[in-house]
């Protein structure tokens, strides 16, 4: 079983103070919260922690943000679950597996320089986003796939016109590894897609 948490950064923004969300976590990641330029990212932030909180509980795992460690690249750990946080304007989402890597990715769809994107891409890839009939939500379609790839695989940025997609799999090939795919649905104006190391079955959103 696979479960996907979410909320919305704007309704606990008008419900609660920073400061008092921030009782709820570690004083480790109190200093991170603060030193985010705008207020909306230190929610978003915060609320990302909190979902796992809440996640790790449900899950009867216990509260283990203390035991919060962070991979070379800064991406953070644990040693018993995996989990992956994403969040685009308003919405924050946190997937959770026991069992395997998982990567996930949010985006709200808004116009976007498709070409300032063009090297991210494969070349069998750009021609189907530039000749599709609605190219915008095409590169979203996409790119949210390639993120919670590189997500899941652990890997940079850099990577992602490495990765070529098929549109009609739900699953790629990486060294030989199969990973499964899966389009999530957060609502019209956003993008979603869950990475898998396990085969996606069973997936709960909460």
């Amino acid at each position: 079983m696979l479960y996907i948490y979410q909320a919305d950064s704007e309704r606990l923004r008008q419900k609660k103070e920073l400061k008092n969300l921030l009782k709820e976590l570690p004083g480790q990641m109190h200093e991170r919260a603060f030193r985010y330029k705008f207020e909306q990212d230190a929610y978003n932030f915060v609320l990302g922690r909190l979902l796992l909180k809440k996640g790790l509980e449900e899950l009867g795992l216990g509260n283990q943000l203390d035991h919060l460690a962070f991979q070379k690249d800064g991406k953070p750990f644990l040693e018993d679950v995996f989990f992956n946080i994403s969040h685009s304007d308003n919405l924050v989402v946190c997937a959770l597996s026991i069992k395997g890597a998982i990567g996930i990715d949010v985006e709200k769809e808004k116009q976007v320089t498709l070409d300032n994107f063009k090297p991210w891409f494969t070349v069998r890839e750009w021609d189907d986003i530039t000749n599709s009939t609605s190219p915008i939500r095409k590169f979203y379609w996409y790119w949210t796939r390639k993120e919670s790839i590189i997500k899941a695989l652990g890997v940079k940025l850099s990577y992602l016109n490495q990765i070529e997609l098929d549109v009609t799999q739900d699953f790629f090939i990486e060294n030989g590894k199969k990973w499964y795919l899966k389009d999530l649905n957060f609502g019209s104006d956003y993008f979603g897609a869950l990475c898998s190391e396990i085969a996606i079955n069973e997936l709960r959103i909460k």
